[in-house]
């Protein structure tokens, strides 16, 4: 698909060598939105470069049909940024955004056809699209547009910001465009939605009459934290009474309007909470009267998590994506009454990846999903099965072949391993460690994932967070804990993070080395610590930990202090809830119990700290913050490097430098722990 792929190193060199860098920043990354038709019968998605090698982003949209092994295609050149793709309910056409032609358009295009490619918006170079969806029976095209606009250079009205302050014309609105007019940009859009707020996200009704949509007061991230309202409007542009709910904050996921009636989507368990397992919630139809519409938990949230929902596309059925301990299933719902679990794995599911779920005329359901096995060697790709109801499918057609430089003998080996808490819990996570070698003795990087409300599965993700495949096929044991606060195991697993960083986390990564030594995989003397965001903080806890006996810490982009990270993050009420409160909290400041940086005079290891200049999420300070102190008042022998990457955010996309801490991170464990 790129040029970039020619740079990739043969499989033979990498069974020698180990995965390389230059391998994982030339790898291609199939975006998270994946639609399948309304029959079942096609995909559409987006693939690309995970990494950019010039000024931009590029990704082309792809199409599949999902009975046919290897049938997917790409459908645009791939040398912009195509993206969110959907197939039109009544015909052939693929609708898409892109930034073709300046801001991001939506588009469409025949399948099969590339000279059909029509601009459906005729937005100004200060506006673009955010979101769209096309109503169930086609006819139209609902979208959300944005300002754009940046400040130009010398324009001293820009110059000077009020806070948070927005002009009238700056609010996201929300558009409509009629399908079935001949000349679209000629026909123009028109207005639904226009007021002093932002509409976020919204959702058809069934029978393509109204929209259900969301206002938040500010468009930046903090502003999920806040109340948030729901609003019905036709398409006539009347708002039908009664016409607004409120949530407490933003839930995790869309709405989906039932043809009953009904509203499903996921949140919280406990919705106040921000770091409360999620789980299915129903919302009673709009008609029915007040003690009806209260909102009803569905299902899930105790012992597993809900990472999904989609709309089946037929009666009152959805199906949900639920993480539960290593497992990943596809569960099917009507109303809010369980039905069957229609797929389900272990294995060969990337964890909480895209999917998408329809229920056909004929009675099946047909699923469609990004999947990736550590256990089989394989990276991630499009795969698709069928399955009818009370029966549990399989996966059984691969569709798509990108990263097909990836061979199964490049991986390491990934398995499954389990062990008892301190208090008596029984725990699980992924240890990985070299094809072909004995889990004996290994030299051993304790690899904690981020969030942390995620989790690590037997799945096979390449990327420069992604230190697990790489480091094990260089010869490292690499042991990656599902610790307390991560999800797939409820809502009392997943508070254990409110407030209680440092603690049972802690405790969970700490047993698990223990075991690993206990039953002979970890060489004790050989032991370092290392991950990226909440695993760069686990890391920075770790090696501040009293006597402790890492070799080696590399803290990616993670927090040394919770007070000054509550102060500045973009999303500063999730941090103060993780850190047990803020600044402004009254009373003491308890968040300085999970601080590493208050510790730092026991860190002992050479530390390797990597951090992104623009990270708006965990800022640069606090990785400054923590070589200060160890330079000032730590014991380790050697003085820790400090790598600042000029305009990186808290997720990389630049491929040099993305190649640069991989390269960085295998250095610095195999000077250390070799």
């Amino acid at each position: 698909m790129t040029d970039s792929l020619k740079e990739v190193p043969d499989a033979e060199s990498t069974k020698a060598k180990g995965i390389t860098p230059e391998q994982i920043g030339s790898a291609e990354k199939i975006d998270s939105n994946i639609k399948l038709s309304k029959d079942g019968s096609r995909a559409v998605y987006s693939a690309g470069p995970a990494y950019k090698t010039g000024d931009k982003m590029t990704s082309a949209i792809w199409v599949a049909e999902t009975g046919q092994e290897g049938s997917a295609r790409q459908l645009t050149e791939g040398t912009f940024l195509d993206h969110s793709p959907e197939i039109h309910p009544a015909s052939s056409k693929v609708f898409f955004l892109s930034d073709r032609d300046g801001s991001t358009q939506l588009f469409s295009i025949s399948d099969g056809s590339p000279q059909s490619l029509v601009r459906v918006t005729n937005l100004d170079k200060d506006h673009g699209v955010a979101s769209y969806a096309i109503s169930p029976d086609g006819n139209y095209v609902a979208f959300i547009v944005g300002a754009v606009s940046k400040p130009k250079k010398g324009d001293k009205e820009e110059s000077i910001i009020i806070w948070r302050e927005e002009k009238k014309e700056k609010y996201n609105t929300l558009l409509l465009i009629d399908l079935r007019e001949q000349l679209v940009l000629s026909a123009g859009p028109r207005t639904l939605v226009s007021t002093e707020a932002h509409v976020k996200s919204f959702s058809w009704s069934p029978d393509s009459s109204a929209i259900v949509y969301r206002l938040v007061e500010h468009r930046d991230i903090e502003a999920n934290a806040f109340p948030v309202n729901e609003k019905i409007i036709s398409i006539s542009g009347e708002s039908q009474p009664p016409c607004t709910f409120t949530y407490p904050k933003m839930p995790s996921s869309a709405t989906i309007w039932r043809e009953c009636g009904d509203f499903v989507f996921v949140q919280p368990v406990e919705p106040t909470k921000t770091c409360s397992a999620q789980c299915v919630w129903l919302r009673r139809a709009a008609h029915t009267t007040e003690s009806e519409s209260q909102l009803h938990h569905v299902a899930c949230g105790h012992v597993n998590d809900v990472s999904g929902i989609a709309d089946l596309g037929s009666d009152s059925q959805y199906a949900v994506q639920v993480a539960e301990g290593l497992t990943t299933k596809f569960d099917v719902y009507d109303r809010d009454e369980f039905v069957f679990t229609a797929f389900q794995t272990t294995v060969d599911i990337s964890a909480d990846g895209a999917w998408d779920m329809k229920l056909t005329a004929e009675g099946k359901y047909v699923l469609v999903v990004v999947r990736s096995s550590g256990v089989r060697g394989e990276p991630e790709n499009i795969w698709s099965g069928v399955t009818e109801r009370n029966h549990t499918g399989v996966l059984s057609k691969k569709l798509s072949s990108h990263n097909s430089w990836f061979t199964p003998e490049m991986a390491p080996m990934f398995e499954p391993f389990y062990w008892t808490g301190s208090d008596g819990v029984k725990l699980d996570g992924v240890i990985s460690y070299p094809r072909g070698v004995e889990p004996k003795g290994l030299p051993t990087l304790v690899n904690p994932h981020g969030g942390p409300s995620s989790r690590d599965t037997l799945n096979l993700l390449l990327g420069f967070t992604k230190w697990r495949p790489y480091l094990a096929s260089h010869g490292y044991l690499i042991m990656s804990p599902n610790y307390r606060g991560g999800t797939g195991r409820g809502n009392d697993f997943a508070l254990a993070a409110e407030g209680g960083v440092g603690t049972t986390d802690w405790d969970d990564i700490n047993s698990m080395i223990e075991a690993g030594i206990s039953r002979g995989f970890v060489d004790p003397q050989r032991v370092g610590i290392g991950g990226w965001s909440q695993g760069g903080f686990e890391t920075a806890w770790g090696c501040t930990r009293p006597g402790n006996k890492f070799k080696v810490g590399i803290m990616g982009a993670g927090v040394s202090d919770w007070g000054f990270l509550a102060a500045s993050s973009d999303m500063p009420d999730f941090e103060s809830t993780l850190g047990g409160g803020a600044p402004w909290t009254p009373g003491a400041p308890v968040y300085l119990n999970g601080s590493p940086l208050k510790d730092v005079q026991n860190v002992v290891a050479p530390m390797l700290i990597m951090h992104g200049k623009a990270d708006a999420r965990v800022p640069v300070t606090q990785a400054i913050a923590f070589l200060r102190g160890i330079e000032r008042v730590g014991k380790a022998a050697v003085n820790p490097t400090l790598v600042i990457y000029a305009g990186a955010e808290h997720n990389f996309k630049d491929r040099v430098q993305a190649e640069d801490v991989l390269r960085r991170v295998l250095e610095y464990v195999d000077l250390y722990l070799k």
